[in-house]
């Protein structure tokens, strides 16, 4: 039985697409797995921050139980804004490092060059397209020859 290929630049282009695909896997985990931490008043009010929760601890140490409640508000909102700033940093790197074409977060991104790579990326698609398209097209009168040929010349549906 003749093996069925779409041809080595399909099969490349799957390769980057389950590389791709599994990249991003590992930035949702790596977001999952991100803790944002802020402390305040001495480190006397510490706030734990999750993509998935939110505010997921909040430690008063005795001594901010003494501070004016006004105080001890401010304190407690300081430390909740930068754990939730800090989960917000993380995030941005997590996803910096997949979008970003040369790894390198400090290097912005030039907006011509990502439309080049976009484009890229778009004729290489349509062009697996196309190529794909031809294949199947390809296999598809292969599948009627072999069809045509089992059924033998005066067999039902054969060909006249």
């Amino acid at each position: 039985m003749a093996e069925f290929s779409l041809g080595p630049g399909f099969e490349a282009f799957q390769r980057d697409m389950e590389r791709q695909m599994g990249d991003f896997a590992k930035m949702q985990e790596a977001i999952k797995a991100a803790v944002g931490r802020g402390e305040a008043a001495d480190g006397r009010v510490v706030a734990e921050f999750r993509s998935e929760g939110g505010l997921t601890r909040l430690d008063l140490d005795p001594r901010a139980l003494r501070l004016p409640a006004a105080e001890l508000s401010g304190a407690i909102q300081t430390a909740v804004n930068a754990a939730s700033a800090d989960l917000q940093a993380q995030i941005q790197a997590a996803s910096t490092a997949m979008f970003t074409p040369t790894g390198d977060p400090e290097q912005p991104l030039d907006p011509a060059k990502a439309l080049e790579s976009l484009d890229k990326l778009s004729n290489g698609f349509a062009g697996q397209l196309r190529t794909l398209a031809k294949e199947l097209g390809v296999q598809q009168q292969r599948a009627k020859e072999a069809m045509d040929q089992y059924r033998g010349p005066g067999s039902p549906g054969a060909p006249r």
